[in-house]
Order: C-alpha cells, then structure tokens, then sequence
C-alpha cells in the first residue's frame, strides 16, 4: 500500500481522507466490541456455557446427588459464583461439609476467574 504522504506527492489528494476514513472504521469497530462486553458485565451477563460448565463441574464431584440454583456475576475481573448443591440426607453435618467443600474445590479449578470467598 502507498502510505498517504507518498500518494499525495504523486497526485492522489484523496489518500489522506481516505486513510483517515479507514482508520476511523477500524477505531469505531473496536469501540463497538468494548462498549458491548461493558455493557454485558454492568448488566451482570455471563456467558451460558461458563454456567454449564459450572453445573457439570459441580455435578462431577463425588457425593453431589445434584446441583440447585448455580448464580454467576461478574465482579470486577472476576466470577462470584453462588452454587446449592444437593447432597445425601442421611449424611452427617460434617460428610455433607465436605462433600459442599470438594465441590468448591473443583468449581475453583474448573472456573479460573472465580473468586475464593465463598
């Protein structure tokens, strides 16, 4: 391509406004993307399949009989989850703990920006 200080040198007067055209497309497509993912994180949007991969997670941990509400939000650059997770009713306090602990522990692992403050 013929840079616009070139062009005009040889005649073309139009290069300049044109490669500015350009450029200013390419600026308004970028700002097109950042405004929509901004505008999905202040409307708490996460992604679907982030969800899924959370219920699968949660439901892959031994001792989880089955998975509840499972909430994500973005805070910052990183997920908030808030998860219920169905255990056996005929374990004690301690073992259905446990088994709610192991599940966090794999939900952190499977899902990387997710905060440890459960």
């Amino acid at each position: 391509m013929i840079t616009p200080p070139i062009a005009a040198g040889i005649g073309w007067d139009w290069a300049d406004p044109v490669v500015g055209l350009v450029i200013t497309v390419a600026i308004l497509a970028v700002l097109r993307g950042a405004a929509r993912e901004i505008y999905r994180r202040l409307m708490d949007a996460v992604d679907p399949a982030l969800v899924d991969q959370a219920e699968h997670t949660l439901r892959a941990t031994p001792g989880v009989l089955g998975v509840g509400q499972v909430r994500l939000r973005w805070i910052g650059h990183q997920l908030r989850a808030e998860c219920e997770v169905i255990v056996d009713a005929g374990v004690s306090a301690v073992e259905a703990h446990q088994v709610a602990v192991a599940a966090e522990h794999s939900l952190l692992h499977a899902l990387v920006p997710i905060r440890h403050d459960f």
